[in-house]
C-alpha cells in the first residue's frame, strides 16, 4: 500500500474508532463522565467569571451587573469544582420535581383515560428522578453510550465493507452516466 492509501484508511477509521471508545467510556464509566462534564463546566464558569470581573473593573459604565455576574459565575464554578457529582444529582432532582408537578397537573386536568395514564407515568418518572437522581443519571449516560457504541460499530462495519479508498473502483468522485 502507498503512504496515501494508509493515511486515507486511517482517516476513514478514525471517527468510528473514536465513537466506539466514547461509547465504551459512556457505557462503563458514567460517573466519571458526569464528573468530567461538571468539572469542565466549573472551569468554564470560572473563566467567564474572571472575564466579567475584568470587564467590571476596566469599563466605567455598567459595573454592577458585571460584578454580580462575576460573583455568580465564580461561586458556581468553584462549587462545581468542589462537588462535581452534585450537578447530576441537583439536575436530576430539579427535573424530577418538574415532571412530578406536570404529571399531577395533567392528571387532574385530563378528561381522557389515556391522558390520565400518560400523566400518571409522567408523575411516577418524576418521583423516581427525585428519589434516585444519580441512578437515573447513570442510566442516561449508559444508554447514550450504548447508542454511540452501536453507531460507531455500524459506521466501522460500513466503511470496512465498502473499503472506500480514494482511487479505487468505487471512488465517489466518479460520475456514473446512466
Amino acid at each position: 500500500m502507498k503512504k496515501n492509501d494508509i493515511l486515507s484508511l486511517v482517516s476513514l477509521l478514525a471517527s468510528p474508532v473514536a465513537l466506539i471508545l466514547l461509547g465504551l467510556i459512556l457505557l462503563f464509566c458514567p460517573d466519571s463522565v458526569s464528573v468530567f462534564a461538571a468539572k469542565l463546566l466549573g472551569w468554564i464558569l470560572l473563566a467567564v467569571g474572571i472575564g466579567f470581573a475584568v470587564a467590571a473593573f476596566t469599563r466605567p459604565m455598567g459595573t454592577a451587573g458585571n460584578v454580580l455576574a462575576a460573583i455568580v459565575c465564580l461561586v458556581l464554578g468553584s462549587w462545581l469544582l468542589k462537588n462535581p457529582l452534585l450537578l447530576a444529582k441537583s439536575i436530576g432532582r430539579f427535573v424530577g420535581i418538574l415532571l412530578a408537578i406536570r404529571g399531577i397537573r395533567d392528571f387532574l386536568q385530563s378528561g381522557y383515560r389515556q391522558g390520565k395514564l400518560l400523566a400518571l407515568v409522567t408523575a411516577v418518572l418524576g418521583v423516581v428522578l427525585i428519589a434516585l437522581p444519580m441512578t437515573t443519571s447513570r442510566v442516561v449516560f449508559s444508554a447514550c453510550g450504548l447508542v454511540v457504541l452501536v453507531v460507531g460499530i455500524a459506521m466501522l462495519v460500513d466503511r470496512l465493507r465498502r473499503r472506500r479508498l480514494p482511487g479505487g473502483d468505487n471512488d465517489p468522485n466518479i460520475i456514473d452516466a446512466l
